[in-house]
């Protein structure tokens, strides 16, 4: 491979680019199984690097995911993909650890989200309803290695953090209130039921954490509270009957031109003047405290 020059391939469901310069070795890996085909990286990749394909539908029934595909070509190696991957499906490397420049170099932030597990609540006799709630077997329990006369507990929980979507479906699951998952969207998302293909369930197919079921007529429900707002059933759906909007992006604090036009690209208009909003005022504030100094 020449130096600088890109190389692609596929072996055994992961794609992976590669770039090699002078003292400089980068690795681009999509990990086909953790990708839901939701689209946020093609959505947001500011050199159009990245493409969904088609579905292929087959009776009212998604038989062939969308999968998404690479341009070696135009791919730079920014990170963008990795950090905004609901699914943690990308990953980037330099010289052997994971590195993403666009947030190194302070352009872009990471995204808040986390999970907390009280487990001085949990109680044996929910019969681990966390574990078996969650769409991505991301959770396992621990429990006491059962003896003679000693009562089997629960020691722990431990959350897979590249299987972990941050779906609350383990939080609405537990029956003591022991867990509290915070995810990196928020937003809103409409169903038009009515303008659906007759026994069409691709959207109940196509998405990760189970939030959408049919109705006893047929007809494809969310359940929002479920709902990570990725936009995987959008994309799937053969009559485009479904809107994802997305209002909020929890992140760190960062104040940059491409932050700010990747959002215009995947929130709503008052998320945007929101985020200008208070990066106008920040700045103000930094302006003002300057001054004092004098």
């Amino acid at each position: 491979m020449k130096p600088g020059i890109i190389s692609k391939k596929e072996t055994n469901g992961i794609l992976l680019l590669e770039r090699k310069m002078l003292g400089i070795h980068q690795i681009l890996r999509l990990t086909r199984e953790l990708c839901i085909d939701c689209g946020i990286c093609a959505a947001s990749c500011p050199q159009e690097a990245v493409k969904l394909g088609q579905p292929s539908i087959k009776n009212g029934r998604l038989a062939r995911r969308m999968l998404a595909d690479l341009d070696a070509g135009k791919c730079t190696f920014c990170g963008i993909c990795a950090v905004l991957c609901p699914a943690n499906a990308v990953e980037i490397e330099t010289n052997g650890k994971q590195a993403l420049r666009v947030v190194d170099s302070g352009a872009f932030p990471t995204l808040l989200k986390k999970i907390e597990i009280n487990v001085g609540k949990c109680n044996i006799e929910c019969n681990l309803k966390c574990q078996d709630a969650c769409p991505r077997g991301a959770i396992e329990v621990v429990l006491t290695a059962a003896r003679e006369s000693v009562v089997c507990k629960i020691e722990g929980v431990n959350i897979d953090g590249k299987l972990c979507v941050f779906c609350k479906k383990c939080e609405f699951a537990c029956p003591e209130n022991a867990i509290n998952v915070t995810g990196p969207f928020s937003g809103l998302i409409k169903l038009h039921s009515n303008s659906c293909l007759k026994a069409c369930q691709v959207c109940v197919d196509a998405c990760p954490t189970k939030a959408i079921s049919l109705t006893s007529r047929g007809k494809p429900m969310v359940d929002e509270r479920l709902c990570i707002y990725c936009g995987a059933c959008k994309e799937a759906c053969p009559e485009n009957t479904i809107s994802v909007t997305r209002t909020m992006i929890r992140h760190t604090d960062v104040s940059s031109g491409t932050w700010i036009s990747t959002l215009e690209k995947l929130t709503s208009r008052p998320q945007l003047v929101k985020e200008l909003t208070s990066r106008a005022h920040k700045k103000l504030h930094e302006v003002a405290q300057g001054m004092g100094q004098y």
